[in-house]
């Protein structure tokens, strides 16, 4: 059994190591040398009676003992620091802290600029790194500590993970303004027979695609893309359109190359939202970064 005078940064360096999966990633985490965590995972095998973590060629693998721990250490720390933090506070004004925020290519494009503002505004001197979204990533960057926070649409992370909602979204179909047989309105027999352009699922904009296969509706895709954000180059003189959510596709259409049109076909809304784990080095920091977001975001 663990002696209750253990040394707290011990369980800050087996909870760094479990979620980098690597020595050097944990020293790069909490700010040590590498012999340092080495020397703290020596004491955590000794005080434990257990290896913990095996190293692999996939980096440091947990033992089914610290699988086991993981979890009652990361709350127990989380706990701690976020009593700690309720005593601190972060002055954006001089920070020059860097946040990581996960973006898909439309947040990039509708949604960066907005931010950028406000920060410029109220944290000069922070920094930025936008972190190209993937859907069946995000998860685990949130609850590794790899992201400051997601914006996007990302339910399946509720519950998972902490959250705010920002706005409610829905899908319109993009065309060229001069599209030769689509006029004022989108027929059903016009949308079916058009040629589409589909976005990456990895942007996490399926849900028009995942509605068509479960109406058992067929459309010919004449080209599969990585991103939203090269579509004002494609649309505009040419036949083929696209799915989209409704705020961009409106930005898009403001040069009046395009035009945005309702999908006719009965889709639900989406949700955007704001979700982050609360991470143990710098909570403060972190709590002021998503709650700028969910504010200056939340009226668009």
């Amino acid at each position: 059994m663990m002696s209750p005078k253990v040394d707290l940064n011990l369980i800050k360096v087996f909870l760094a190591i479990y979620e980098t999966g690597s020595v050097s990633g944990a020293a790069k985490r909490v700010h040590l040398t590498q012999p340092s965590i080495s020397y703290s995972l020596s004491r955590l095998r000794s005080l434990l009676h257990d290896p913990l973590f095996h190293r692999t060629r996939d980096g440091m693998q947990p033992t089914f003992a610290a699988d086991k721990l993981y979890e009652t250490f990361r709350t127990s720390i989380i706990n701690i620091e976020l009593a700690i933090a309720s005593t601190r506070e972060f002055n954006p004004s001089i920070s020059q802290r860097t946040f990581r925020i996960a973006l898909s290519d439309l947040g990039e494009v509708f949604l960066l600029p907005i931010l950028m503002k406000k920060f410029r505004i109220l944290a000069p001197n922070i920094s930025i790194e936008v972190v190209p979204m993937e859907v069946n990533q995000v998860e685990d960057w949130l609850l590794k500590g790899r992201i400051d926070a997601a914006v996007g649409n990302l339910t399946f992370l509720k519950g998972k993970v902490d959250y705010l909602p920002i706005f409610e979204e829905y899908y319109t179909c993009l065309v060229c303004a001069n599209h030769p047989r689509i006029g004022k309105q989108l027929t059903l027999d016009q949308f079916l027979n058009e040629h589409h352009v589909r976005v990456s699922r990895t942007t996490g904009h399926s849900l028009v695609e995942d509605i068509l296969k479960k109406l058992k509706i067929s459309r010919h895709v004449s080209l599969t893309i990585p991103h939203f954000s090269v579509l004002p180059s494609i649309i505009p003189d040419s036949e083929v359109i696209v799915c989209l959510p409704s705020r961009v596709a409106g930005m898009f259409a403001k040069n009046g190359n395009t035009r945005a049109m309702d999908i006719p076909i009965k889709l639900p809304t989406f949700e955007v939202g704001v979700y982050w784990e609360n991470q143990l080095e710098d909570t403060v920091a972190q709590q002021w970064l998503t709650q700028t977001i969910h504010r200056e975001l939340f009226s668009i």
